[in-house]
């Protein structure tokens, strides 16, 4: 009987030895904003690392009719309302809280462009058609920042784009004035 009990004193110790230490866990993306006001008509680029080779990830919008995403994470406000953005790769998945103020046109700076997505040859050079505007006026003095995710394919000086090898790439144009700041998407690729 005493070497029963002793027998029972000893399982959770040697149960306890016998546990596998858990595993790391793998981050496969990483995004730069959970939270973002946007206007009518704005757009806004995610920036989604990833950092687990091979992560493929998705973009959707819990409600269209407020804020769309395209397949490259770029964002559109489409009416006033509030909205969940979310992006997912591999085992992760991030959740952007949008909302959407209706447009305010004398009240707020914007970013002008005819289109979000532009097609160059290699050694190209094209004239990027941006406007700044606060309302119907054109603000000719805003400062213009430009982060290009792939700075191999494309160089931008001034509004000047120069197109430096095959690819297409992600930019965001942030314009300021003042005390404005608002930035908007768009992409280049290049044959």
């Amino acid at each position: 009987m005493k070497k029963l009990f002793l027998s029972l004193l000893l399982i959770p110790f040697l149960l306890g030895g016998c546990k596998k230490n858990a595993a790391p866990s793998i981050q496969y993306i990483q995004v730069n904003v959970t939270e973002l006001t946007l206007m009518e008509d704005d757009t806004y680029q995610i920036e989604t690392t990833v950092i687990k080779q091979g992560t493929i990830v998705f973009y959707s919008s819990a409600n269209d009719s407020v804020a769309s995403v395209s397949d490259e994470g770029l964002i559109t406000a489409i009416k006033e309302g509030e909205t969940v953005i979310t992006v997912r790769g591999g085992k992760d998945s991030y959740n952007i809280f949008v909302t959407v103020n209706p447009f305010q046109a004398h009240d707020s700076l914007q970013i002008v462009m005819e289109k979000e997505s532009y097609t160059l040859a290699v050694n190209d050079e094209y004239l990027l058609p941006i406007q700044v505007k606060k309302g119907n006026e054109v603000i000719n003095d805003a400062t213009l920042d430009f982060t290009i995710e792939k700075p191999s394919v494309i160089s931008i000086n001034g509004l000047k784009v120069t197109a430096l090898s095959a690819g297409t790439t992600k930019c965001v144009v942030t314009a300021s004035y003042q005390e404005e700041v608002v930035s908007k998407g768009f992409s280049i690729t290049v044959y």
